[in-house]
């Protein structure tokens, strides 16, 4: 009933050809790679994005990836496997690691598929192991359909054996100690509290003012953790601490994506408001000063700026001025293919030019706006209440 596992190779083989030719590439991000990790031949680097389609490690090996829609794909030593068409992967030696996400996601093996939306381990027994030759498994999470010629096996939560032959999988009453990942997991836990410790120095540093061990700290984080987000918020101060306004409003703007309560608790949202509006000013006095190359240049395609209503009126209704324009751009907004310039850089701009409420419906003065707003288009207007 034993296969040897020189059948196993043979099918392998067979099965590979046919991935190659189906092959997509997929994005990716590294989120581990030790020892010889390898995408598309070359070394895999933690923390990078890219478009992958073969995956590789070698004897010392470990290679974890998430997918643009959340799948996890770890590889332990001496693994491969291809991306095929959506949602699939041809797996071809050694062992694998996946966790759907809940979406559903196929592995190609010889001859025959598994089906999960949940978390799968395989493993390959063959010259060396300590177990009767063959294809080992285990549903960890969620279910799994094992399609072969002429029929199907629905599994959950259990563990199993597939040989090269035959057609029906055997479920096996214990987990087998090849698919015991205590010894992968004992060293992530050495790699968390590695992180864990840098993350904690460059904090420190941050705090006595040494700003060049924490960037140099906190990068290293951001290399072997990307999804680390006291990272940009801790970079995001030292840009502000070096005026460096506009690298410190996106680095805590990732940090607001990344972490929207933690960012609430320390109130990055206020910090957030102050820096755009500081940037903004900031754009608006360059335009102006260099308002012969801007006015020069050519208006964003599709955009359109809305100005303050000049009030010719009471003073009562100078409110109004800036209701009615809001209620323009409102309206604006949603317009396919428009885009409506802010309202707050707008009045910025005018002001900063020195054009005054009472010149806005002056047409000259509501050309030279637009050309240091670079809008294609400027709504002006003025209004008088009876």
């Amino acid at each position: 009933m034993l296969h040897t596992h020189s059948k196993l190779a043979a099918w392998a083989a067979l099965s590979l050809a046919a991935a190659a030719a189906q092959a997509d590439p997929v994005a990716v991000r590294v989120l581990q790679a030790q020892g010889e990790a390898q995408i598309d031949g070359a070394p895999a680097r933690p923390g990078s994005t890219l478009a992958a389609q073969a995956l590789r490690t070698g004897a010392d090996g470990h290679l974890q990836v998430r997918t643009a829609d959340g799948a996890l794909v770890d590889l332990p030593p001496s693994s491969r496997l291809e991306f095929g068409a959506a949602h699939r992967l041809g797996w071809q030696a050694g062992g694998l690691r996946l966790n759907a996400g809940g979406a559903e996601w196929a592995v190609d093996l010889p001859g025959r598929s598994i089906r999960t939306n949940g978390y799968l381990k395989l493993h390959d027994c063959g010259a060396g192991c300590d177990q009767p030759a063959g294809l080992y498994g285990r549903i960890g999470e969620g279910e799994a359909v094992l399609e072969y010629q002429g029929g199907r096996a629905v599994l959950k939560g259990r563990a199993f054996r597939w040989t090269a032959a035959a057609a029906r999988p055997e479920t096996l009453a214990r987990t087998p100690a090849l698919l015991d990942d205590a010894g992968n997991q004992a060293d992530a836990a050495r790699v968390r509290n590695d992180i864990g410790a840098q993350l904690k120095a460059g904090i420190e540093a941050f705090g006595a003012g040494d700003d060049a061990t924490a960037t140099q700290a906190l990068n290293l984080v951001a290399e072997r953790a990307p999804g680390e987000t006291l990272v940009p918020y801790y970079l995001g101060l030292i840009a502000l601490r070096r005026e460096d306004n506009a690298g410190a409003l996106q680095l805590l703007q990732q940090y607001a994506r990344q972490d929207p309560k933690g960012a609430a608790a320390r109130e990055v949202p206020k910090l957030l408001t102050l820096l755009s509006s500081a940037q903004l000013r900031q754009e608006v006095a360059v335009a102006v000063q260099r308002e012969s190359q801007v006015s020069a240049s050519p208006p964003e395609p599709g955009s359109i700026a809305v100005q303050a209503f000049v009030n010719q009126g009471s003073d009562a209704y100078r409110a109004m001025a800036k209701g009615l324009a809001a209620m323009i751009i409102a309206d604006l907004s949603k317009v396919p293919g428009l885009k409506v310039l802010e309202r707050e850089k707008v009045q910025l701009l005018v002001n900063e030019a020195k054009l005054g409420d009472s010149g806005l419906a002056d047409t000259a003065s509501a050309v030279r706006s637009g050309r240091l707003m670079r809008a294609e288009k400027v709504v002006v207007g003025n209004f008088e209440v009876q």
